[in-house]
């Protein structure tokens, strides 16, 4: 369906994100396939030209282009925020209308806090059906839906780190107009801030992806077992065969107290970009 020699990746960041943006990148460019393209997105929240510069030189050594994202702000000023949600996080629900302008049919949503150790292109060309979006089951088993009373066949939930967006279609149900205006009136209900928007519109709506491709701490560190035997059998997989490594959670691999089984995979690649790591950070600071 989907031609796999060029790929549309997406993310969002502010400038303290950006040595993490530039390892994400980095770790793709490292494992696609040597013929692919990657055009890349970055929804810019105040990027500095110097970080730009940067991320242009290490993204020109590849078969890739950047391009950023100006966006207008002022509908996401008064979403909830948390120390670990910030504003930015928000910018993802609005993706396909940022892309509006563009031919682009479909794009592949990153967090900053992923590295990528298997090819990209291995998801990109995925068969969505009549789906809206591909997503991996948050890790946490949290029954938000059930906690939002949302009315769904199935109350399964995704992490939003990793999303498959079918562009065409996100738009012509106005999917983020509704996830943010579901943001604004219920934002005492938002535990986990956007996440829990998308799930409440999206729900049903969405494909699943095997958990290799959102990797999550809880998934790695064998924290959480899976409800199901299938579930169990996935995770095992993702463990021996991890595909996209989500550092989700508080503790980040650039963090001191990290005991992150993939912790030397982000240093090792944060330290081949123009961003290197001097001294591991403390989540005290």
């Amino acid at each position: 369906m989907f031609d796999q020699s060029e790929v549309t990746i997406i993310s969002a960041a502010n400038e303290e994100f950006v040595p993490h943006l530039a390892t994400l990148f980095l770790s793709l460019l490292q494992t696609k396939k040597s013929e692919t393209i990657i055009n890349f997105y970055v929804i810019d929240d105040h990027i500095s030209l110097v970080s730009k510069e940067k991320l242009n030189r290490m993204v020109n050594e590849y078969t890739a282009s950047i391009s950023y994202l100006q966006i207008d702000t002022v509908e996401f000023d008064d979403m909830v925020e948390s120390n670990r949600i910030p504003t930015t996080a928000y910018f993802r629900i609005a993706i396909p209308n940022f892309l509006k302008s563009t031919a682009i049919k479909r794009a592949i949503y990153l967090d900053c806090d992923i590295v990528a150790l298997q090819p990209i292109e291995d998801i990109w060309s995925i068969d969505l059906g009549d789906k809206l979006a591909a997503a991996v089951e948050d890790a946490g088993f949290h029954q938000r839906l059930d906690a939002m009373e949302i009315d769904a066949k199935s109350n399964t939930y995704f992490n939003s780190g990793v999303m498959i967006i079918d562009l065409d279609g996100w738009r012509a149900e106005k999917i983020s107009e509704q996830v943010i205006e579901f943001a604004l009136t219920n934002q005492e209900e938002l535990k986990f801030h956007d996440q829990d928007a998308l799930n409440a519109i999206l729900h049903d709506r969405w494909l699943i992806l095997h958990p290799k491709w959102n990797a999550q701490t809880y998934i790695l560190l064998d924290e959480k077992d899976h409800p199901t035997k299938i579930g169990q059998t996935e995770y095992a997989e993702a463990r021996q065969n991890p595909a996209l490594i989500h550092y989700s959670g508080h503790v980040k691999p650039w963090h001191k107290e990290s005991n992150h089984p993939y912790k030397k995979n982000y240093l090792a690649i944060r330290e081949q970009t123009p961003f290197p790591i001097e001294e591991p950070e403390s989540t005290e600071q």
